[in-house]
C-alpha cells in the first residue's frame, strides 16, 4: 500500500491596518493622564526590630536587670536600716514599685520597672524567681520570638500590677507599694501551661510533675490567700493577675490578635 503524505503548508494572511476609533485619542489620553497607584507595602509588625535581639540577649538581660535592681534594693535597705538615711529607698519606691500613689503623680514608668524589682529582705525570693526564668523562658522564646517574649514579660507584669492595684485600693482600701517582678515570671509560667501542658516539671529537682498541675495547684493557693487576705508581705493579688495575664496572651495568640 502506498501512503501519500501531504504536508501542508499555512497560508500567511496579510495583516490588515488595524482602523482607528474615534474614541480611541480620548481613552489614551485619559489612560494616561491618571495616577499610577502602587502596591502598600506590606505591613509589619509592631516594633518589629525586637525580633532581631538574639533570644540569648534578652534572656540574659532581663536576668542582668532584676539583679541589678536587686542590687540597688539591698543597698537602700542597708543604707536605711545601718545608718538611717531613707533617701535611696524613698526613691526606689516612687521609681521601681507599683502604688496608685505613684500613677497619680504622674510615675507611669513604676508599671515596667517594679517588673524587675524583688523583696530586698528576702534572698530567696530573687534566687526562685531567678531560677524559674532561666530554666523555663527559653522554651517560651522558642515559641514566641523576642518581640513576643518582650511584650508577654513586660504586658504581663504591667497588667498584673493594675488589676493588683485595682483590687487593693476598691477592695480592700489600701494602697501598698508593690513589687512586680514575680507577677511577670508568672505570666511566662502561665503561658507556658497553655501552650504545652505535658512539658513535666521537676520539683525541688527530684519529683516530675506536668506544668499544668504545678500552675494550677499555685494560682488555686494564691487565689485562696487573695481572698482571705492572708497573704501578708506578698503581693498574691499580683501573682493571681500575673496567671490571668499568661492565660489571656496565650489565648490572643490563638485568635491571632498578635
Amino acid at each position: 500500500m502506498l501512503l501519500n503524505l501531504r504536508v501542508g503548508v499555512p497560508r500567511v494572511c496579510p495583516r490588515l491596518p488595524r482602523r482607528s476609533s474615534p474614541l480611541q485619542w480620548p481613552r489614551r489620553h485619559f489612560a494616561s493622564s491618571q495616577p499610577r497607584l502602587s502596591r502598600p507595602p506590606p505591613r509589619q509588625g509592631y516594633l518589629q526590630f525586637l525580633d532581631d535581639i538574639p533570644q540569648n540577649t534578652v534572656l540574659w538581660g532581663i536576668i542582668g536587670l532584676n539583679a541589678g535592681v536587686f542590687g540597688m534594693s539591698w543597698y537602700a535597705r542597708k543604707k536605711l536600716d545601718v545608718e538611717r538615711n531613707p533617701s535611696m529607698y524613698l526613691w526606689m519606691q516612687k521609681h521601681f514599685k507599683s502604688s496608685w500613689r505613684n500613677l497619680s503623680q504622674g510615675r507611669i514608668w513604676t508599671l515596667l520597672t517594679s517588673t524587675f524589682t524583688h523583696s530586698d529582705r528576702d534572698v530567696t525570693h530573687i534566687l526562685f524567681n531567678g531560677l524559674t526564668f532561666y530554666f523555663l523562658s527559653p522554651m517560651a522564646l522558642s515559641i514566641l520570638g523576642s518581640r513576643q517574649f518582650i511584650f508577654l514579660y513586660f504586658g504581663g507584669g504591667a497588667l498584673a500590677e493594675l488589676g493588683s492595684m485595682a483590687y487593693l485600693n476598691i477592695v480592700r482600701h489600701r494602697d501598698p507599694y508593690t513589687i512586680g517582678a514575680s507577677a511577670a515570671v508568672y505570666s511566662t509560667l502561665s503561658f507556658l501551661a497553655f501552650s504545652a501542658p505535658r512539658t513535666t516539671l521537676l520539683v525541688y529537682g527530684i519529683i516530675p510533675v506536668p506544668i499544668w498541675l504545678v500552675v494550677g495547684g499555685l494560682f488555686s493557693y494564691d487565689l485562696y490567700r487573695t481572698a482571705a487576705d492572708t497573704g501578708g508581705t506578698t503581693s498574691t493579688t499580683g501573682h493571681v493577675g500575673g496567671f490571668l495575664a499568661g492565660a489571656g496572651y496565650y489565648f490572643l495568640r490563638v485568635f491571632r490578635v498578635f
